[in-house]
């Protein structure tokens, strides 16, 4: 998408001044001290988070402190954990949540969504951010969003796929709605964590998987046994970040340490979007000299995806009203931004 990588900056810049210019000086407050779990993958994703928490401290002065642990608790214990004290703020993405309330999940990207752009500009100025809120509220949960990564992987295949009838049987490892979608068109689904992988693979436990960024598949070595990787990545073409409070813990901020979180959180934005696309074109180049085979998803396979993909989605929006007023509301985004889109830039 033109022009994208520059517009976050830009805005990134532009808050950092403006929260630079208004805050007090080291020592005219107390220190607020917050513990924030990450529940991400360490490199890029939680670096993400490393960044946010040093950004705030600079902005705050030295005023708001956040202390970064490493999947201190697990995704399914996070609203408990933040409920009880023992985290004051979570670092991961809306979809971690999918088993305290399966609506969040199209919060964390969604199969055949938009790209990085138009899902930062559907969550901003669309109506993503209201329909998440309202999505929060029913737990008591605020977020702010404050990242932004391109699309994952297609998916790793030990053996190519050269029709839908391919996929059936197939045992691979996916996550989310990517998961309810593959299953719908035959394939074996497996929620494996990140450090099983590449064993599953080699025991021929699974004969597939999808995990995550190429540049995050390829740190764990996925591609050494499973050569075949295909594009697009379908089922996640981004992946937001957030910061997850208690809407009790928001509303105790003062006015300052709003400002700074929200600041934050744009600089986080800006430096995402920026930086994750680059290593992803640093992954594609070692994985050619590797050896590696990039392929391009057969069009018959993308057409059954979509349409086991709008099966999901009807599905899921039927059983829950607050995830079909946030469907509706990407959907009416959605008409004016493709609209936009092809007028305003040559394909």
């Amino acid at each position: 998408m033109p022009n994208y990588f520059r517009m976050f900056g830009a805005l990134g810049g532009l808050a950092l001044a403006a929260c630079f210019a208004t805050g007090p000086a080291a020592g005219q407050e107390d220190v607020l001290r917050w513990r924030m779990n990450s529940l991400l993958y360490p490199k890029l994703f939680g670096e993400a988070g490393e960044r946010f928490a040093e950004t705030v401290r600079r902005l705050s002065d030295g005023s708001f402190a956040i202390e970064v642990h490493d999947r201190l608790v697990l995704d399914q214990d996070t609203f408990g954990a933040l409920e009880s004290g023992l985290v004051d703020a979570v670092w991961g993405s809306a979809g971690h949540h999918h088993r305290e309330d399966p609506a969040l999940t199209i919060f964390s990207g969604f199969p055949f969504g938009p790209d990085p752009a138009g899902f930062t500009a559907w969550m901003q100025t669309g109506g993503g951010a209201e329909a998440l809120e309202a999505i929060y509220a029913r737990h008591g949960m605020k977020s702010l969003y404050c990242g932004i990564l391109p699309a994952e992987g297609g998916g790793w295949f030990v053996e190519p796929i050269e029709s839908a009838a391919d996929l059936e049987g197939l045992s691979m490892r996916s996550f989310g709605y990517g998961a309810r979608v593959l299953r719908k068109v035959g394939v074996v689904p497996y929620e494996l964590p990140a450090e099983e992988i590449r064993p599953a693979l080699e025991t021929g436990l699974i004969g597939a998987a999808e995990f995550s960024l190429p540049s995050i598949d390829a740190d764990l070595g996925i591609a050494e046994v499973a050569q075949n990787l295909y594009f697009p990545g379908w089922q996640q073409p981004v992946t937001s970040l957030e910061v997850l409070m208690p809407e009790k813990t928001w509303a105790e901020l003062s006015d300052r340490h709003k400002a700074v979180l929200e600041t934050a959180c744009g600089d986080t934005l800006s430096w995402t979007a920026a930086e994750a696309t680059a290593q992803q074109v640093e992954a594609l180049s070692a994985f050619r000299a590797a050896g590696v085979e990039l392929h391009a998803w057969p069009d018959e396979v993308l057409l059954e995806l979509r349409g086991a993909w709008e099966e999901v989605i009807a599905e899921e929006t039927a059983r829950d009203p607050l995830l079909a007023k946030a469907w509706d509301s990407y959907l009416r985004f959605k008409d004016g931004y493709g609209d936009w889109q092809l007028r305003a830039y040559a394909e």
